[in-house]
This record gives structure tokens, sequence and C-alpha cells, in this order.
């Protein structure tokens, strides 16, 4: 259900963010960037400059972003990361059992619920968090980034602002990967949730029939963990096109490890199903948040930028003269 809630979300979101491309997209392209539309980036000296997103284009960016994922994983320089990734979940498989039994009696410590325990308000198909524990599972559940999402294309519509309008559609962007990089994983690995493990760490049925796999979700779904990989996939694009606040990063990597703490304190997840999930959150985000933005140099743009500028120019009457007000936008 999550993974249909963000597949239907990015393509409603593509199609109200092109009402406002529809002009953009008609003029004729150009490799010049808006140079109105630039903001600090993280290079000292340079700034980024966005373009409108067009109708559906991220759908058409998100294979070259899972192609590119793959690619960065073979790289010669990124080998170390990759092999880090699997050592680390290597050595996390051995203690799954023990970390998820330690998780469990710290949350009866700190008087977490374990059940996740959600309501609906009448006429509201959408439930809500009734406790901390639920509260903190919600972090990396989908509703939370398409509502980043939806709140960020709103405000990005009413005020005309470029740059929101291509973050809404790199968020788009990088979902939509996440969601079919993690469920095709899934459907492959056919590991066990901890809430449905007949052996200790899960067992492994890989390319579970589909029918099965439907019928009983968590007995297949745990690796790679969607909710660890959707929150780092968010958490990436927001910094990336914000780099100015530098809150995004701290504020998000502690919900992301408070929220790895309550999957397995809920059983939905082994302390493995997690390097990986990262790895691919992490990607596929900085893959998504280069599409239509260009670093140049902070000089160029602030000589091409249009100045705003207002004065009084005089001019001559026939019986004297007058002021008119003059401005340059």
């Amino acid at each position: 259900m999550n993974v249909l809630r963000l597949l239907a979300a990015a393509a409603l979101l593509a199609a109200v963010s092109g009402v406002r491309a529809e002009e953009a997209s008609a003029a004729p392209a150009t490799s010049a960037p808006d140079y109105a539309s630039c903001y600090p980036s993280a290079v000292p000296g340079r700034v980024a400059c966005y373009d409108r997103p067009s109708w559906f284009g991220f759908l058409l960016e998100v294979p070259g972003d899972i192609g590119g994922v793959a690619y960065d994983a073979v790289r010669v320089e990124n080998l170390p990361w990759t092999f880090g990734i699997a050592a680390l979940t290597a050595g996390l498989l051995v203690y799954d059992q023990r970390l998820a039994d330690d998780a469990h009696r710290l949350g009866r410590w700190a008087h977490i619920s374990s059940n996740g325990q959600t309501a609906k308000a009448p006429g509201i198909p959408v439930p809500y968090p009734t406790d901390v524990g639920s509260g903190i599972y919600y972090f990396g559940d989908g509703m939370l980034p398409v509502a980043i999402t939806v709140g960020m294309l709103g405000y990005g519509l009413w005020t005309d602002d470029t740059r929101v309008l291509r973050t809404t559609s790199h968020l788009a962007e990088g979902l939509t990967g996440v969601a079919i990089v993690t469920q095709t994983l899934k459907h492959l690995t056919g590991r066990q949730s901890p809430s449905r493990a007949t052996e200790d760490g899960g067992r492994w049925r890989p390319l579970p029939n589909p029918l099965d796999y439907q019928k009983n979700v968590p007995a297949f779904d745990a690796f790679p963990s969607g909710h660890l990989a959707t929150a780092m996939v968010t958490v990436t694009i927001l910094a990336e096109d914000y780099p100015e606040n530098w809150l995004i990063r701290p504020v998000g990597y502690s919900m992301m490890a408070l929220l790895g703490f309550q999957m397995m304190n809920n059983d939905v997840h082994w302390a493995s199903d997690y390097p990986l999930a990262l790895a691919i959150g992490y990607g596929l985000g900085k893959h998504a948040a280069t599409r239509g933005r260009e670093i140049v140099d902070a000089g160029e743009a602030s000589r091409r930028k249009p100045s705003t500028t207002v004065e009084l120019v005089p001019f001559p009457l026939d019986r004297g003269g007058g002021l008119s007000l003059a401005g340059t936008f």
C-alpha cells in the first residue's frame, strides 16, 4: 500500500506541477540557465540555478537514476564503499536476533510501544499515530515525504518559486526510484520480517511466488528497508537543494536513527536491512537532485541576473515639471 501511495502521489504531483511548467516547456530549449532563479550552493563562490520542471519529466529520469546508482556501485573509487556496505550487512546478519531482542528491552524500558497503534478520523481514510512508538514509525512512512512534497508544491505554485517547484520534482523522482528499487529487491530476496520469522534472523526465500507475497507481505518484504530508503532520499534531496539550511541533515539523520530503532522494536525490520537501504536512498537522492540544476560562478550569475531598482525620474511639463517613478525588475 505504501508503494501504491507513493507512485500515485508522484503521478499526481507531476500533473499539477506541469501546469506551471507549460509555458516554459513550450519555449525553445536553451542551454543558458535562468540566472533569475539562482540560489546558494554547497560550493563556495558558486550558485545553483534551477529551471522549471516539465510535464511528467521526472518519470523519464528515474531509469537514469537507477542505472546511475548501479554504475556508481562498481566504479573503482566507490568499491571501498560498496564492499563496506556488504561487509556491514554481513556482520549485522550474525547479530540480527540479538539486536532485535535488545531493541525490545530498550523499548520496554523507555515505555515506547511496540505494536504501532494508529487510528482514523471519521471520514478520513489515512491513519494517524496515537503514541510515541507509532509517531516515530511514521518518520519513514510514505505519507510524511508525500506531505512534504505536496506542501512544497503548493508553496511553489503560490509563490512562483522555481527552486521549490524543482525540489518538488526531485522528491517525486527520488521517491519513485526508491519504490521501484526496494520493491524489486524485496521480491528477489524474500526475507521474513521479525514479526513472521520462523527462525532467528528470519528465513530467506528468494523469488517467492507473487501470489504468496501479496497474501502475506511481512513474510517476504524485510530486505531492504523501504522506510529507511524513503527517509534517506527525502533528507538527501532537501539538503542538496537547500545547502544553506545546515539543520536538514542532523535533524533528518536523528529522525532516521529513531526510525531504525522503532522498526526493530515493532518487529518490522532487522538491523541488517538498513545499510543497503541507506545507500539506495542516498544514491538516488544525489542523482535526482542534479536534474534541472546547474552550478555556475556567483559572479557570472550576478552579472546576468536582472537587478531590481526603483528611482524618481524628472520630466518637463508646459508649465513646470514633475517626477515619475521608474523601476526595473
